[in-house]
């Protein structure tokens, strides 16, 4: 099988970094981003079933078929701390019944990427933004609640592994802080952001988060605080989505 090549737009590999969290889906979307892609792959797909050659990746591993993609994102960040690319674009592997209709291919997904952040958002690029939310949900989480069906699919609540604390509790261990009032959220795990973003913490943060993932979370397939991390990532990239009495700071 060919190698797939680059295509003609996208950007040079030393300018975009792109981390895809793969279970089975196609990757037909992402061949032409190929040399950008550090893939990990949650389900060893054999070559023959992929149209798209795995060695065509800028790395494809194998990874347990743990923690949803707030997981693969904190060993990406970790491993990679020290040579990330200036824009990041962390995905899943089928992001598109989330973020369209704005975003309805990865060549969008680039070009929104590499433009300049909205300001009202920097440093993170959004892709689709009926997925922001203020969320102020500290405590247990009623998932059977309908109000959380867009948080929660009723597959997802079946296969869920709880946590034994609440989101807050979470928040703490990870930020070693108090929880703001609020958070504003980004539905769905999909996003680009800075690498300054990434570095303004240290790399000990992330690795306190992959351990979160393997104690609380039991390095389990769909832990909920993988749906914790879900609603933190806007918070973990800038202060300014941390909501006080209605206002960020």
């Amino acid at each position: 099988m060919a190698l797939t090549e680059a295509a003609s737009w996208a950007p040079f590999p030393d300018l975009l970094g792109i981390v895809v969290a793969r279970y089975n889906e196609p990757l037909d979307p992402w061949a032409d981003l190929a040399p950008n892609i550090y893939l990990y792959a949650k389900h060893d797909t054999p070559q023959t079933d992929d149209t798209v050659p795995h060695n065509s990746f800028r790395s494809y591993d194998l990874l347990p078929n743990a923690g949803r993609e707030g997981q693969t994102y904190c060993h990406h960040i970790y491993i990679h701390y020290d040579d990330l690319q200036p824009i990041m674009i962390f995905s899943q592997a089928d992001p598109f019944d989330l973020i369209a209709p704005e975003t309805n291919t990865t060549k969008q997904m680039v070009e929104k990427a590499i433009a300049p952040p909205d300001p009202d958002f920097h440093p993170v690029t959004i892709f689709n933004y009926d997925l922001v939310h203020i969320l102020a949900d500290w405590e247990r989480i009623n998932w059977s609640d309908p109000a959380q069906s867009y948080w929660m699919t009723p597959s997802q609540l079946a296969t869920l592994t709880y946590s034994p604390y609440p989101m807050g509790v979470f928040w703490e261990h990870l930020f070693l802080e108090e929880h703001p009032d609020a958070v504003t959220a980004l539905h769905g795990g999909t996003f680009a952001v800075r690498r300054d973003a990434i570095l303004n913490h240290p790399r000990e943060i992330y690795k306190r988060c992959l351990d979160e993932f393997a104690g609380a979370g039991r390095n389990a397939s769909n832990p909920e605080i993988g749906h914790f991390l879900e609603r933190s990532w806007l918070a973990v990239w800038g202060r300014r989505f941390w909501v006080y009495n209605g206002s960020s700071r």
